[in-house]
């Protein structure tokens, strides 16, 4: 149940235009969020996978929805010059990597 309210936050997070409201989302769960964030900005996809784990959210999910400093994973983690875990979470929403970083 706790997986489907979380799933839900998140896809509601991503449906809505406009401004971001952080203060509306569970402490432990931006706290989770923010985890996953560093993990792929450390190219680590063992820490990206354990990050994921520990925050109960499916991959897919996160893949799909989490915004981190604005651009999603697969973009941040090509900012941050990680190419293994830009790789990994390309895999996990379906992104093809390759196409993305000829765009970059």
């Amino acid at each position: 149940m706790k997986k489907i309210i979380i799933a839900s936050l998140l896809t509601a997070g991503i449906l809505l235009a406009g401004s971001a409201q952080a203060n509306n989302i569970d402490k432990n769960i931006e706290t989770h969020l923010v985890k996953i964030c560093e993990a792929i900005k450390s190219d680590s996809k063992l820490k990206v996978n354990r990050a994921i784990k520990r925050s109960g959210i499916k991959a897919r999910t996160i893949s799909q929805g989490l915004v981190c400093n604005g651009y999603d994973p697969v973009t941040f983690a090509l900012v941050n010059k990680a190419q293994n875990t830009a790789k990994f979470m390309a895999r996990k929403s379906g992104v093809n990597y390759e196409a993305l970083l000829a765009k970059l």
